[in-house]
């Protein structure tokens, strides 16, 4: 039930709207309004008779005008359609199609069969009418439109835009994730549905990967959705020649761009590939330079500090990496170094605790019988793959008489040595022997942009890939597609708003707060929509955006 509470606060009578209800068999607050005091409480009134109007329902309404002003700074919607077969009939066009989905997803309908439901209460149902209902078959029907080489021209077109707009990469950031899929490979039909390493932990689910580059704006310029079993390094080669042609396809000369990658891209053929059609700076593993990481921290030099206050340092020298002399730097953040310690004491102790406990219950006479098998299985997941050269163990067939076998293990004390030398320390190398110590490492260090993407689309109130339900290849490419478009329309608007100075999350926050209301003005009782209060910086970017435009009337 929902009531009036007056509360005295220094003598003073001031009013809540309270709604209780039972929890657990008990009466309890869910919630209450503060209302203020009597004297306030009648000024509202008054000012609430004085309106012209009376509000009958609110949308939110700033994302999605937001995402419509991108769809025409870029052009989606004609782009789609220009390379999509698709007879003229009354309805939505295959690019307006995949334009709500985007639209939908940022709103986090995460399947297509919740978009109808959600266009319902949205306002965009009264700004685009259409005969057809929007269940899901019929998103799948337009996907179909979508296959491999029009999602390629679609990008092709959209990067040409983004280049006329002065976006041409210089710099371009490179990496990899996955994603667990609820969809099962029947008799290995699919290409792209395959168990691997997947970030989720989630080894009992098929996965797909994708690989993403975006240039220094964090702007995505390329992706590629590929099979869950596949290694980084062996897709890698396949980014890389994409970039290639792309930039050729844009007259974008590639030796003038230099390509910032992980260390789990490394290899031979990979260092060779990327060199002979442009420049690098990557990561080395520790076990390819370990004497570098000997070198005493005297011999660093303060580079800069970075956005968490960190100072970075960092030593200069040339050291050989698959055959070839490269340029190199040892950086050490001594921030990072005690992150990683720590990290690295509390695991290992987590570890030891549940090896102790296992031992404990194998030396037992008690439970059930254990064979060796059963004991690596459970060790093997007991032992991060990271601890995995530092804390040895050995599994003894069972004694006489016993039913279970017996565990020893021991920490490696060289090898933990070697570990704890990488805490804090990272070995970069390049080709750009021009440049200066603080910019490789600055160029690096940058990486984290795409990183950055990645969660972002893992992120409900953006454009997510997962959960992916989706069971066939060619649809899974399309979702993808779709959240990489995301993606995109999102970073080109931070872009186009950076004089604002917002983060992407505070961006998304205030553009969530826009809001238009249906009302219906008192005396004519004639219904209208109008925009509901905002404050300063949302009216400035409602009027930078021209988002008014989009208002239905």
């Amino acid at each position: 039930m929902v009531f009036l509470r007056k509360k005295l606060i220094k003598g003073k009578p001031y009013w809540y709207i309270v709604e209780a209800a039972r929890v657990n068999g008990k009466v309890k607050t869910v919630f209450q309004i503060y209302l203020g005091s009597a004297e306030k409480i009648l000024e509202m009134k008054k000012q609430c008779e004085s309106m012209p109007y009376d509000k009958l329902k609110s949308f939110e309404y700033g994302k999605l005008a937001a995402l419509l002003h991108v769809n025409e700074e870029l052009g989606f919607i004609d782009i789609v359609n220009k390379h999509t077969d698709k007879k003229l009939i009354d309805g939505l066009s295959v690019g307006e199609y995949l334009l709500l989905d985007i639209i939908g997803k940022s709103h986090s309908i995460l399947s297509e069969n919740g978009i109808e439901d959600w266009f319902k209460k949205s306002p965009i149902s009264f700004m685009w009418k259409f005969p057809h209902k929007l269940n899901c078959q019929n998103f799948l029907n337009q996907m179909s439109y979508i296959d491999s080489d029009t999602m390629k021209k679609i990008e092709d077109d959209l990067c040409r835009i983004l280049v006329e707009k002065g976006l041409t990469p210089s710099i371009m950031f490179v990496d990899e994730s996955n994603w667990f899929t609820h969809a099962t490979n029947y008799d290995e039909k699919s290409e792209l549905l395959h168990k691997g390493y997947n970030k989720k932990h989630r080894k009992d689910k098929n996965q797909i990967c994708v690989s993403l580059a975006v240039n220094e704006n964090n702007i995505p310029f390329i992706h590629e959705t590929y099979p869950g079993n596949v290694p980084d390094s062996e897709e890698f080669s396949g980014i890389v020649d994409k970039i290639i042609n792309r930039l050729t396809e844009l007259n974008i000369c590639s030796e003038d761009l230099v390509l910032v990658f992980d260390k789990g891209n490394n290899s031979k053929d990979n260092i060779e590939k990327v060199i002979s059609k442009m420049s690098f700076v990557g990561a080395a593993k520790a076990n390819q330079a370990e004497e570098l990481l000997d070198v005493p921290l005297s011999r660093y030099e303060y580079l800069y500090k970075n956005t968490k206050g960190n100072e970075i340092f960092g030593c200069r020298t040339k050291h050989q990496f698959y055959g070839t002399e490269f340029i190199t730097v040892i950086t050490y953040n001594e921030g990072t170094y005690k992150l990683q310690k720590s990290t690295y004491e509390t695991n290992k102790s987590k570890i030891i605790d549940q090896l102790q406990d296992l031992q404990r219950r194998l030396e037992s006479s008690k439970g059930k019988e254990r064979n060796r098998s059963s004991v690596e299985n459970e060790v093997s997941d007991i032992i991060l793959k990271k601890f995995r050269t530092v804390i040895k163990y050995e599994i003894i067939e069972a004694p006489e008489g016993r039913k279970k076998p017996q565990l020893k293990f021991w920490v490696d004390e060289e090898n933990e040595k070697r570990c704890e030398k990488t805490f804090g320390k990272n070995i970069l190398f390049t080709d750009k022997q021009e440049w200066h110590t603080k910019k490789i490492v600055k160029t690096y260090n940058s990486k984290n942009l795409v990183e950055d993407d990645f969660k972002l689309l893992n992120d409900h109130l953006l454009v997510p890939v997962g959960p992916v339900y989706h069971h066939k290849d060619e649809n899974i490419r399309v979702h993808v597609f779709l959240a990489m478009i995301g993606l995109l329309f999102y970073r080109y608007l931070a872009w186009e708003a950076k004089r604002y100075g917002f983060s992407m999350k505070q961006l998304i926050e205030k553009l969530s707060e826009i809001k238009i209301a249906v009302v219906q003005e008192k005396e004519s009782k004639k219904s209208k929509i109008i925009v509901e209060e905002m404050d300063t910086k949302q009216a400035s970017l409602f009027s930078f955006l021209n988002m008014e435009k989009y208002l239905p009337s």
